[in-house]
């Protein structure tokens, strides 16, 4: 009888610590689980964050287009001076109001400072980004500028060509 009493044991013990090995493994794959989701939701959360600052960006641009009608509108040449607006001296103050607008640590940055005429369109293309801690997400966005003065009523500025960083 003594020497099934002690294999009972044995085998309790055994089962118990293949049970106890099991149930850690299950706790670290658990733990590793919600490391993933956490940080995944922390990127969907920058990520919302970074298209906001384009969106912020693109009604910048539409304060900006509207100023520039109203300055065009007044002058004798308004096709011109409209465009000088983004083109010429005005260039760079145009560049730095986008660049300065201060929304929750989002980067807003115009390429190059480069602004260019292509179709009959002011073209423009904007990087946004925001970092949290080890995680860094950027969009990259091209914006185009009607140059027709006379679409007063229609839409004056069109997104297009969003990429991720």
């Amino acid at each position: 009888m003594r020497k099934k009493l002690g294999s009972i044991m044995v085998t309790t013990l055994f089962c118990f610590s293949i049970l106890s090995i099991l149930c850690l493994s299950c706790l670290d794959i658990i733990r590793s689980n919600n490391d993933i989701i956490s940080v995944y939701e922390e990127s969907l959360n920058l990520q919302y964050e970074v298209k906001g600052g384009l969106n912020l960006a693109h009604s910048k641009i539409l304060e900006e287009v509207d100023k520039a009608i109203e300055i065009a509108i007044k002058d004798e040449y308004p096709e011109d001076k409209y465009k000088d607006y983004f083109l010429g001296s005005n260039k760079i103050n145009f560049i730095k109001s986008i660049e300065s607008l201060d929304c929750e640590n989002i980067i807003l940055d115009v390429i190059n400072n480069k602004i260019y005429t292509e179709d009959n369109y002011i073209k423009l293309d904007i990087t946004c980004s925001k970092s949290n801690k080890e995680i860094k997400k950027s969009v990259r966005c091209s914006f185009k500028i009607s140059m027709n003065i006379e679409d007063i009523n229609k839409n004056k500025v069109y997104k297009y060509n969003y990429k991720e960083i």
